[in-house]
Parts: C-alpha cells; sequence; structure tokens
C-alpha cells in the first residue's frame, strides 16, 4: 500500500495566493469609489470582473464626476428698485424729483 498523503501542488498553492493578492488589490481599488456610488459596482462579479467593470465605467467618466451642489442664497435679497417713468407720474411727483435732486 502507498502512502495516501496528499502532496501539495504547487501550482495550486501559487493560484491560491494570486486569488487572494487579485482580491486584496480588487478591495483596494474599489475602495477609492465614493460611498454613494459604490452601489453600481455589481457584488456577483468576481474580482478580476470588478476590477474590469470598473475599469470600463471609469473611462465613462461616472466615479468622476462630482456631485452638483445647487447655489446658496448669500442671504441677501437681489432686489432692485425700479426707476419709475417720470411721465407717468403725477405732477406733485415729479416736481417734488426735481427738488430732491
Amino acid at each position: 500500500m502507498e502512502d495516501e498523503t496528499p502532496t501539495p501542488d504547487p501550482a495550486a498553492a501559487e493560484l491560491a495566493t494570486l486569488k487572494a493578492q487579485l482580491a486584496e488589490t480588487a478591495s483596494t481599488v474599489l475602495a477609492g469609489v465614493p460611498e454613494h456610488l459604490r452601489g453600481l459596482i455589481p457584488e456577483s462579479l468576481s474580482p478580476a470582473d470588478q476590477l474590469a467593470w470598473f475599469h470600463n465605467a471609469k473611462a465613462t467618466g461616472v466615479f468622476d464626476a462630482k456631485p452638483a451642489v445647487p447655489a446658496t442664497d448669500t442671504g441677501k435679497p437681489a432686489i432692485t428698485p425700479n426707476e419709475p417713468n417720470p411721465a407717468s407720474l403725477p405732477v406733485y411727483a415729479r416736481m417734488a424729483a426735481g427738488y430732491r435732486k
């Protein structure tokens, strides 16, 4: 009877190491994605496919765009006074306007 102890296959060990490195690289790269955009990355893909998907999507500019920030009110109302047409004013208002100048 031969000894039935399985000898570790160096190719299988190397494959497992490479898979672990790829998964770590994928998690590192995808950690840079903003929190509100992480839901766009499909979780069902393998780490290699996730990286390929991310690079294709990044080429379109989806992950580079900053969210649009709406303009805020400065607190001061933007009211510009209207200059009344002197021809439409009554006589006493036209005379009063002339004394102010």
